[in-house]
């Protein structure tokens, strides 16, 4: 298996000493024993407690050598290469220390590898006492790399370092839960197994987070594919890089503010020292309001303008895109952010994307905007654009943003894919695509074609797409890979119909209790009363009954004028849908499906979005006497019938929305390689090593 290059910083080309080194390391993986390691360029990134950052030009990590931190210096004094001494060795104490934290990695209080800083530097004399191991000559450093002495790391003990390395340990929850009763909380024990999952996110996602490709870059996935997490992490690596860049970080979901303050907070602690600076790095909803601040409304107060409200544009077609393409035309917008990363980027009109590029310093092609969508997850029924599109032109008449025409030649893509989905369990993701595009009902929406299934991380059985056609697709294993223990008394999905509102809120509330009392935590829970016109009364009366039987509840919408954090510890959370978007919880229960309007893309869309907060179980209720959610459960009976495949006809597309591929010929092949790869290593159960060992075969 050949070693794997993970450019983290994107300018060693500009470094001729650098691009050598790696150059040599790549070609010598063979006789170093590195096959099947990883080399880092740029990475990892360490910040001391006086916020100086110690730069560690490559990482090679290995069964072999374990760690080993190389810092490149081209024609060093005596002094420039004493600084770099103490900053590597500073680099290496600092990576020893987080990995010590493993009890997979630690023995007898030591780690069972050591961590070796090398400083590379040809044709140095050094004198007196160094901490680092020097190297003057090409031989010297693979030989100081060859004579690491190390036990054979195993491929979990490697994967390990890796996941500490790239941050995944960070997504670990901060308080475990305390079980004091396994057999009396069952659910709480199933939960604290799939959540351990859930942090350990995989190497593909890290890949997307650490590599810096100094253009535009565009995410897609699934909702809970880890796109948040991606952009999170980006903003904490960036900020310890270079702690006086502007950052931006912007949403659609105000209530979204916290998870990501909180993901920010958790990466930059797990690789530097302190607390991240609130002052150079902007989480922002993308409008904003009177008490809260937003990039439309930051932007509006430095021009000295009066920011526009939603009345103020009520009556236009997009009031959003309104304002923004408003304040476009009457002010001159001065570059203001090194880095904007753009979450939730499905929900935002043209005009927003076009004032962010405005906002973005540096060239067009060297923008660094990276903005994340999932384009099932549109409540707002806008169409999947294009760059093109979404950036507009240029006074040359060119796409302001081209990811083909910006991507550095050395880099294969900026336009990423993320197939797996790590928040939702494989039958609900399965019921929320059936129930989404309306498959066992009136088709209202489909992706494009054979490839765009596969996409979104389904195997295609049978079928060819065209109009009549059935058609068969499969939600494999490796695509949804958490899986939660079942628990007697708790079906993963569960679906009633009840009376009239009061009866089907006593029984939610019921739901609740039974959940609490069998292990989970009030806050593990989210009610979404996706009615929107009943909404209040259904969250009102929830919050009084939950009450009486001892729960507090944290109604997001009971208060208007105050925004209160998603998730309160000690409390349900009740939301509409639109409130919703971007969060998640163990427990999701959406009540008044009644209400949802099963013949249009955006009814579909809600319920969607509302299935796919879930991580674990998932309860759907409405009024039996409504034709609609008569309609609905069957559909929902339809498909878990069928789970995980969906069984279907090929719709006439003219008749429907067809959602866009919008993937480049090079990017496409390069996805296809992967799931093709992926496929066979899934059905013969192979190892990447075992597939690699084949390849490598003369």
């Amino acid at each position: 298996m050949p070693l794997e290059f993970i450019p983290v910083r994107s300018d060693y080309e500009a470094h001729p000493h650098i691009d050598h080194v790696i150059r040599l390391l790549r070609d010598s993986a063979d006789e170093l024993g590195a096959d099947g390691g990883v080399l880092y360029y740029g990475w990892p990134q360490i910040s001391d407690y006086d916020a100086t950052v110690h730069q560690v030009d490559l990482a090679l990590v290995s069964s072999t050598c374990g760690l080993v931190l190389i810092r490149c210096l081209a024609n060093p004094d005596l002094e420039n290469l004493a600084r770099a001494d103490a900053s590597i060795s500073q680099a290496a104490a600092s990576s020893e220390s987080q990995l010590l934290k493993s009890g997979l990695l630690r023995k007898r209080r030591k780690l069972v590898f050591d961590v070796i800083p090398i400083l590379y530097s040809p044709g140095c004399d050094p004198n007196g006492d160094m901490e680092a191991e020097v190297a003057s000559t090409e031989e010297a450093l693979l030989d100081g790399i060859e004579a690491v002495s190390v036990h054979q790391l195993s491929v979990d003990e490697v994967a390990e370092v890796r996941s500490i390395l790239e941050g995944a340990k960070a997504l670990g929850r901060p308080n475990r839960r305390k079980i004091e009763d396994p057999e009396q909380q069952a659910l709480g024990v199933a939960l604290s197994k799939l959540e351990e999952e859930i942090a350990s996110f995989d190497s593909s996602q890290r890949n997307v987070a650490l590599t810096n490709l100094n253009c535009p870059q565009r995410i897609r996935g699934l909702a809970g594919s880890g796109k948040t997490v991606i952009l999170a992490m980006k903003a904490a690596m960036a900020h310890i890089e270079n702690p006086d860049a502007q950052i931006l970080f912007t949403y659609f979901t105000r209530s979204l503010r916290d998870t990501v303050i909180r993901m920010i907070t958790r990466f930059y602690r797990h690789f530097a020292e302190g607390e991240p600076n609130w002052d150079r790095i902007d989480v922002r909803h993308g409008w904003g309001r009177r008490d809260t601040p937003g990039v439309y409304r930051d932007l509006s107060m430095r021009l000295g303008r009066t920011p526009l409200s939603f009345m103020d544009a009520k009556g236009r077609a997009d009031p959003f895109d309104y304002v923004c393409k408003e304040l476009m035309g009457s002010a001159s917008i001065q570059e203001y952010y090194d880095l904007i990363l753009i979450d939730e980027g499905q929900d935002f009109p043209d005009g927003f994307y076009q004032m962010c590029f405005h906002l973005a310093k540096g060239p067009r092609d060297n923008k660094q905007i990276v903005w994340a969508y999932d384009e099932l997850q549109n409540i707002f029924n806008v169409e999947v654009r294009s760059p093109e599109t979404l950036f507009g032109s240029d006074t040359d008449g060119e796409p302001n943003i081209s990811l083909a025409r910006s991507l550095p030649e050395y880099a294969e893509t900026n336009d990423f894919v993320l197939q797996k989905c790590y928040r939702n369990q494989k039958n609900v993701l399965v019921l929320a695509h059936a129930i989404g595009f309306g498959l066992y009902g009136q088709p209202v929406q489909m992706l494009q074609n054979k490839e765009h299934w596969e996409d979104v991380g389904y195997d295609v059985i049978s079928g060819g797409f065209a109009t009549d056609d059935e058609i068969i697709v499969e939600r494999p294993g490796r695509n949804s890979p958490t899986s939660l223990e079942h628990v007697n008394g708790f079906d993963l999905i569960k679906y009633d119909a009840y009376a009239n509102l009061s009866e089907e809120v006593a029984a939610c509330a019921q739901k609740v209790d039974a959940f609490v009392k069998a292990g989970l935590e009030p806050h593990d829970i989210m009610v979404i009363a996706i009615d929107d016109r009943s909404a209040r009364q259904y969250l009102n009366e929830l919050s009084a009954t939950l009450a009486t039987l001892g729960y507090q509840s944290n109604n997001i919408i009971a208060d208007k004028y105050n925004e209160p954090p998603f998730l309160i510890e000690g409390k349900v959370t009740m939301s509409t849908v639109h409130r919703a978007k971007g969060n998640e919880a163990a427990v999701v229960i959406v009540l008044g499906c009644d209400a949802v309007n099963l013949i249009s893309r955006t009814g579909r869309n809600r319920l969607f979005t509302a299935f796919t907060r879930s991580k674990a179980w998932l309860c759907i209720s409405g009024y039996e006497s409504s034709s609609s959610y008569q309609r609905l459960m069957g559909e929902v009976g339809t498909a878990l019938a069928n789970c995980p495949r969906m069984v279907f006809t090929m719709p006439d597309v003219d008749q429907i929305e067809l959602i866009q591929r919008d993937l480049r010929d090079k990017d496409s092949k390069l996805l296809e390689a992967k799931i093709q790869i992926d496929k066979v290593k899934d059905e013969l159960g192979l190892t990447d090593d075992d597939l690699f060992s084949v390849i490598d075969r003369d």
